[in-house]
């Protein structure tokens, strides 16, 4: 079964944040610069960041006290790209709050081959369910790009969570969101072609209104083609073979194999037709 990069569109960056943040913004804006009132910064934070942590949606149900005894163990790291996070088997040591840039889960099959499972982007926490349930990470999680990490003790977090209700009720909605979303995620494996998966990949990836000429939007982020293979459980040779034929339609511009900006418009009525079996369907067996 072929698995799709997890939706990054809205306010639903990530399968384990949902967060109130647009995930899309590698910076929040102006007005979103605040510092939490009466919180200290842990080292190394700025009040941009300090909004994001205030933004999340379990995060933020904090107390103000308990949000300082986070904040005041947690430290920023600034990692570079394939940089390794945490390893599968990888004892719950640390909570992650992404401030900048994205990273990467991903496992392999039985057969050896990756599967990029999602991509994480500012304002999404990962790693903080494997430290309440005090259980081994059981996905590979890298940098993707350059990011700016906050980096929580797991043991803090995990003392604070035992005594808020709150913010253990905030959790168990999150968990159902999360369970929806795989269920979504499954069901589209299995119905969607090879094309259609490909080209919602790009649509999820681009999360940012179009701008520019010819309802253009760029992607935040650039992917191997091995990459978007991984990701949509197509092989590479299909992903080249369709990057190819949408460059040349225009719905997509690309620099050195990577995806720069994709056609709105023109990428969504492909996904569309693809799903709904049109009899002009540009697919490619995959």
């Amino acid at each position: 079964m072929s698995l799709m990069a997890m939706p990054l569109a809205g306010q639903t960056a990530s399968l384990f944040s949902g967060t109130a943040v647009d995930p899309g913004r590698t910076h929040v804006s102006s007005d979103d610069r605040r510092p939490m009132a009466s919180v200290a910064a842990g080292p190394g934070m700025e009040p941009w960041m300090w909004a994001l942590f205030a933004a999340h949606p379990i995060l933020g149900k904090l107390s103000e006290q308990d949000q300082r005894a986070v904040l005041d163990r947690a430290r920023v790291r600034t990692l570079k790209r394939h940089a390794s996070i945490f390893r599968q088997g990888d004892p719950p040591g640390t909570v992650v709050l992404i401030l900048e840039g994205y990273v990467k889960l991903s496992t392999l099959w039985a057969d050896g081959d990756a599967v990029c499972l999602e991509i994480a982007g500012p304002g999404a926490c990962v790693g903080d369910l494997t430290v309440l349930l005090r259980r081994a990470h059981d996905t590979d999680i890298t940098a993707a790009s350059t990011c700016r990490l906050l980096m929580i003790d797991g043991r803090q977090f995990r003392q604070v969570f035992d005594r808020q209700p709150e913010g253990l009720l905030a959790i168990l909605r999150e968990v159902n969101i999360r369970l929806l979303r795989t269920t979504e995620l499954l069901a589209a494996g299995r119905t969607l072609t090879a094309t259609a998966r490909l080209a919602k990949a790009l649509l999820d990836l681009a999360h940012v209104p179009p701008t520019g000429v010819n309802s253009l939007a760029c992607l935040p982020l650039r992917l191997s083609q091995s990459e978007l293979g991984a990701m949509t459980g197509v092989c590479r040779e299909v992903v080249n073979k369709l990057l190819g034929q949408w460059r040349d339609e225009g719905w997509i511009q690309t620099s050195a194999g990577a995806v720069l900006s994709i056609d709105i418009p023109g990428m969504s009525e492909l996904v569309r037709e693809e799903g709904d079996g049109g009899a002009n369907l540009r697919s490619i067996s995959g």
